[in-house]
């Protein structure tokens, strides 16, 4: 029975890693079951740890890819491509007293984008009507203290070119911290 598979994330595994364990268990629980599995899982921990977030987004206004290191870090065999999605105004940090080793053979890339490459499909950067109300895939307003600090270097809110009316709302009782080297494109 596919339920009983052990599933092991670690820390170290990327955050698309994590999203496919996730849908890896809830495809195991819809087995168990007729109808439909949901999983709503909003962090992983590890033995009690917390890993992180398992979304590259912040309710789901700004999509954003990282750009630091806090720790020591190396790129090196079997995993020899390593790549920062990154913005040409933003920075990739290395905190002090971290070092970033790249293994002979090895390759460590920043690429420059202009857009969120993890939206698989046009669908996913809108809200389209469905059976029972609207997707709820993006957002235009910002619901709470929030920005582009620490590791969150470049952030996408997607607005469609079409939608010249739908601005973006930051409520004046809300802040939105844009740290020195990182980029919010709008």
């Amino acid at each position: 029975m596919a339920a009983t598979q052990k599933k092991n994330v670690d820390p170290s595994h990327t955050i698309e890693y994590q999203r496919t364990v996730i849908n890896d268990m809830a495809g195991d629980l819809q087995s168990l079951f007729v109808g439909t599995a949901a999983i709503n899982a909003a962090t992983i921990q590890v033995a009690g740890s917390d890993i992180g977030s398992i979304s590259d987004h912040e309710d789901k206004t700004t999509f954003f890819y990282y750009g630091a290191f806090d720790a020591d870090t190396t790129v090196s065999s079997p995993k020899k491509l390593a790549e920062i999605l990154s913005h040409e105004d933003s920075t990739v940090d290395i905190a002090d007293g971290a070092t970033v080793t790249v293994d002979d053979g090895c390759s460590l890339v920043v690429s420059d984008q202009s857009d969120y490459a993890f939206f698989s499909n046009y669908t996913e950067k809108t809200n389209p009507q469905k059976l029972v109300g609207f997707a709820d895939n993006v957002r235009s307003a910002i619901i709470k203290d929030t920005g582009l600090t620490g590791a969150k270097r470049v952030g996408y809110i997607p607005v469609p070119s079409y939608a010249s009316d739908c601005f973006v709302d930051i409520d004046d009782t809300f802040t939105y911290t844009v740290d020195d080297g990182a980029t919010l494109i709008i």
